[in-house]
């Protein structure tokens, strides 16, 4: 079976600027890889920041100063010391902001710390201010096409092309974009051309030989990577890419390959490095081991020579050998903030949040404003279920770093579990906007969308979502959310269906599912297909869940209850379990346990509302108005903007004891929001009553009688407010209108009001 070819050089970019310093022969030693790790943020780093900025105060032209911090960073770059070169290049970039120049070469620094993001600013600025800076229009189409804006990166290569047809790196960008769009015959044609006007540039022939591969032709790609060695013989890179080649399909050639390499340049890091993934590729795990502890041995200063055991280690699986490396590595470079991260990372994934907590606390001391240690902070503390202080750290993140996708998105997650659906959506459309590829993003945003009732904006957004990603089970079940929101039954149901053949155990899928067949009537096909994958993963508390929802839909309570329970064994964080169990409590008539099973819901959940709703409702309902009273009051904190809360708390207020000034300024503004809902119309119209304002309570509730004529207490109150305005004879009316329902709570009070009327009373 064929594996995929992707060298560390290739991943669909390449280098329009090169790496060299200036006037550097392309040895292995100086020409920088593709893929480098930024370096420590060395002593050495510090002294030239600080003279510098010495001299700045000195009396030398701006000009002046731009030139030495340009010059600096230059070197500090061609040295591989990248974020000490970003620092530079943003000095040069703040005395004169208008130099495409040290944009450009601030971006150039900002990719080689896989900080893409911050790169496409700059580049993008560049371009504007010098539209003839080539190499950066380059950089920019490369950036289009990472990011799948590809009529972007044909304008700028076109640019490119029309003044310098001769440019061997525009030809190569180009077949990548032609690739990107399938279109191999052209994209041969253009790396060809490429390598016909700078046949020594090795990274061509790397592409080209990757697109040829992954498109099938093996043979064809090994003739095109060993043209490269022919024209390149001393290139340790073009070595590299032969073994690598054979690497991908597990042959035995790539370790002779990687040893030539190695024996062209044996200071070299990336041949070692490659040389241990022949090694675990080829199933030789102690020899690998040894490979990356002999590498640390030849370059101990290089980051990607000492941190690539921990890394080894990490994609073994091995995550507590991972955390042994990392800790001895930083106690040995403890300035390498790139170690801290990698270890902070790994024990947020092993769940291991307080000694994350205690790494990442050491380095907001050192810097108190390090993006990634408050974003790093907030996927803590979401995992500890504090959104708010999630969604702070996250906020902070976002003001540091707002040119990350990342950040942004997971703001986006906080902001949402909080209920901050506004707020969500500008953090989500942001994140899609920086990175229009991000899946995820635009999932959330049509999540959003479905929510408010727009299904139209969640099909154009998971159609785009889709379109990135086709083989994404994620952005197929919102679609098939969305098309269900919109009414297509039968397309919505069929993606589902046909997500759940490809990922049979999507439990987000099975989800949607489970809601559409209990409304279909058929919860006896969940149990068919839910029951087998129940028995195959014991412990999976969602499809207790769900098994749980269809027996309590065929009115199975027991069985129902006997499996939520079972669900809330493995999981009792399941807020789901408790509502579902509280259902079932209700539906039997079991109150306490149901209000537990509530409260266990909020405590799982605080900012939830359903469970408050929920459970107020049922005190209203034992006329435990105070409690009812209290809950809302809660529930309203979490979201001061729901109308449906302002409305059903100015009621309680009305009737149950409250302040009537609040109660009719609650109902003002739940009118405003819904101005045709005839139950905010009763409440507005009876707050106007308890205020004595008897016309603009009579105009309110007439409009709630000819929305929903059948209802008895819209009635009363209308004549209620006619008594009180001395219509007499409409007030009859109305009043006996109410004794057409003699079930209804207010039928005795309509009865004493029509004896008054008839006896002449006020």
């Amino acid at each position: 079976m064929k594996q995929s070819y992707s060298h560390p050089c290739q991943q669909g970019q390449l280098n329009p600027a090169p790496m060299e310093a200036p006037g550097a022969k392309p040895s292995s030693s100086n020409v920088a890889p593709r893929n480098r790790q930024p370096s420590n943020f060395t002593l050495s780093g510090l002294i030239t920041g600080f003279a510098l900025l010495f001299l700045a105060a000195c009396s030398q032209s701006p000009e002046a100063q731009r030139q030495k911090y340009m010059s600096s960073g230059e070197k500090l770059y061609s040295e591989g010391k990248y974020a000490e070169a970003v620092v530079q290049f943003r000095n040069a970039v703040q005395l004169d902001p208008a130099s495409g120049e040290a944009r450009y070469q601030l971006a150039r620094a900002y990719l080689n710390l896989n900080n893409h993001d911050a790169a496409f600013h700059e580049l993008s600025t560049a371009v504007t201010l010098e539209p003839a800076h080539w190499d950066a229009q380059l950089q920019l189409a490369n950036q289009y096409i990472a990011r799948g804006d590809y009529d972007r990166a044909g304008t700028a290569l076109q640019l490119v092309l029309e003044a310098q047809p001769g440019n061997a790196m525009a030809h190569a960008v180009l077949a990548q974009k032609y690739a990107a769009t399938r279109d191999m015959l052209n994209a041969s044609k253009a790396f060809e051309k490429a390598i016909e006007l700078a046949p020594e540039k090795v990274e061509f022939y790397t592409s080209y030989g990757a697109m040829t591969f992954a498109s099938g032709k093996v043979g064809e790609a090994e003739a095109i990577l060993k043209r490269s060695i022919e024209a390149n013989p001393e290139s340790v890179n073009a070595h590299m890419d032969l073994a690598q080649f054979y690497l991908a399909q597990r042959l035995p050639q790539a370790e002779a390959s990687v040893r030539t390499a190695i024996g062209l340049d044996q200071k070299a890091v990336l041949p070692r490095l490659l040389l241990a993934q022949v090694f675990s590729s080829l199933g030789r795990a102690s020899e690998a081991e040894a490979a990356l502890r002999e590498v640390k041995t030849v370059a101990p200063d290089d980051p990607r020579a000492y941190q690539a055991l921990g890394l080894h280690y990490l994609a073994s699986g091995e995550r507590d050998k991972a955390v042994a490396e990392f800790r001895s590595v930083l106690a040995s470079k403890p300035k390498d903030e790139l170690v801290r991260r990698r270890l902070i990372e790994t024990l947020i994934a092993m769940q291991r949040l307080d000694e994350a907590e205690t790494l990442n606390q050491e380095a907001l001391k050192t810097n108190p404003n390090d993006p990634l240690a408050h974003f790093d902070r907030g996927r803590m503390l979401i995992a500890k279920g504090q959104q708010q202080e999630a969604a702070t750290s996250l906020q902070k993140a976002a003001t540091l770093a707002p040119a990350n996708a990342q950040v942004h998105y997971l703001l986006g997650t906080a902001q949402a579990s909080l209920g901050l659906a506004r707020q969500a959506r500008d953090s989500f459309a942001r994140a899609l906007e920086i990175a229009p590829a991000m899946t995820d993003a635009a999932v959330a945003l049509s999540a959003i969308a479905v929510q408010s009732g727009d299904a139209e904006t969640a099909l154009r957004l998971t159609a785009r979502a889709l379109e990135v990603a086709p083989g994404s089970a994620t952005a197929a079940i919102a679609r098939a959310q969305a098309l269900l929101a919109k009414g297509d039954v039968p397309e919505g149901e069929k993606l589902l269906l046909d997500t759940l053949a490809r990922e049979p155990n999507s439990t987000a899928a099975l989800r949607i599912l489970t809601g559409l067949r209990v409304s279909q009537g058929r919860a006896g096909e969940i149990l068919q297909r839910v029951t087998p994958l129940a028995q195959q993963e014991p412990r999976n508390a969602d499809l207790r869940t769900l098994l749980a929802v269809a027996h309590y839909a065929q009115g199975d309570l027991s069985k129902a209850e006997s499996e939520v329970k079972e669900g809330l064994k493995l999981d009792p964080r399941t807020q789901s379990g408790q509502l579902l169990l509280a259902s079932i409590h209700l539906a039997g008539g079991q109150t306490v346990p149901a209000k537990t099973a509530l409260r266990a819901a909020i405590g799982v959940d605080p900012r939830n509302l359903y469970s408050y709703l929920l459970l107020a409702s049922q005190y209203e309902k034992e006329e435990n108005w105070d409690e009812a009273k209290r809950l809302y009051e809660k529930a309203r904190q979490i979201d001061p903007d729901s109308p449906l809360l302002a409305n059903q708390l100015a009621y309680l207020y009305l009737e149950h004891g409250g302040d009537a000034n609040v109660a009719l300024n609650l109902a003002q503004q739940a009118k405003q929001q819904l101005p045709n809902s005839p139950n905010v119309a009763d409440t507005l119209g009876w707050a106007y009553y308890k205020k004595g304002l008897y016309d603009q309570a009579i105009a309110q509730l007439k409009f709630a009688v000819e929305l929903a004529p059948s209802n008895a207490t819209y009635h009363y109150h209308l004549g209620m407010a006619y008594l009180g305005a001395g219509r007499s004879s409409e007030a009859e009316r109305s009043l006996k209108n109410v004794l057409k329902f003699p079930n209804s709570p207010n039928a005795s009070a309509a009865r004493d009001a029509l004896r008054r009327i008839a006896a002449g009373q006020p």
